[in-house]
C-alpha cells in the first residue's frame, strides 16, 4: 500500500506541477498537463476497484468512493450540468485521503 501511495502522489503531483509551469511559461504545456489529468483519473478508478476487490466488497470508504464515480459518469452522460467539473478534483481528494490512510495503517 505504501507503494500505492507514492505512486499516488506522482500520479496526483505531475500533472499539477506541468498545469502550473504551462501557466507561467507556455501554454502547450498546461495543454498536457490537463490531458495528464485523465490518467490520474484512470489511475485512481482502477486502484478504487483493486482495493474494493482486495477488501472482500467491505471497506465502506471504497465504496462510497466509487458510487461517486458512477455518479460522476452517469451526471455527465445525461445532464449538462456545468458544476460537474468540480466532482473530479473531489473524488481525487477522497481516494487520495483513503490511501493515505491505509499506507499508513499497514505499517510494519
Amino acid at each position: 500500500m505504501k507503494n500505492v501511495n507514492y505512486m499516488n502522489y506522482a500520479v496526483v503531483g505531475i500533472p499539477l506541477l506541468l498545469m502550473g509551469l504551462g501557466w507561467l511559461i507556455d501554454s502547450e504545456i498546461l495543454i498536457v498537463g490537463m490531458l495528464l489529468t485523465m490518467v490520474t483519473g484512470a489511475f485512481h478508478v482502477i486502484v478504487g476497484i483493486g482495493m474494493f476487490i482486495d477488501s472482500g466488497y467491505r471497506d465502506s470508504y471504497t465504496g462510497v468512493y466509487l458510487i461517486g464515480v458512477a455518479a460522476f459518469f452517469a451526471l455527465w452522460i445525461f445532464t449538462d450540468w456545468f458544476w460537474i467539473v468540480a466532482i473530479p478534483p473531489a473524488l481525487a481528494l477522497n481516494l487520495s485521503i483513503i490511501i493515505y490512510i491505509k499506507a499508513k495503517q499497514n505499517k510494519p
